[in-house]
């Protein structure tokens, strides 16, 4: 029974750590990857639809009863968060755009 328990606060730590470090990197792997505005774009979608609450942090209350920024169901993204993921989301889209420009130009109709 304590194996169990141990392992639950193990999956836990992990998952508790991975969103909170990737609430942080993400926004920004857009500079080595610019491929990643599409997650991006899923993300902010997932807000639209969702009334601006995050839906990892929902699945975290689920699971664990807390969320990784603690006690009780705290699932509502900051304004903040939100326009920090907005403002790199048009960043990275504009780069990728300019950096693919002969790709992206046979998209467009003559």
């Amino acid at each position: 029974m304590k194996s169990s328990k141990n392992i639950k606060q193990t999956i836990k730590n992990i998952w508790f750590t991975a969103h909170m470090t990737g609430m942080f990197i993400i926004p920004f792997i857009w500079i080595i990857i610019p491929e990643v505005v599409f997650l991006y774009l899923a993300v902010i979608l997932s807000w639209k639809l969702n009334n601006n609450k995050c839906i990892l942090s929902e699945l975290e209350f689920y699971f664990f009863n807390e969320t990784f920024l603690g006690k009780g169901k705290k699932c509502f993204v900051p304004k903040k968060h939100r326009n920090i993921l907005y403002i790199n989301t048009i960043l990275g889209t504009m780069y990728f755009l300019i950096s693919n420009k002969p790709a992206f130009l046979k998209l467009l109709p003559e």
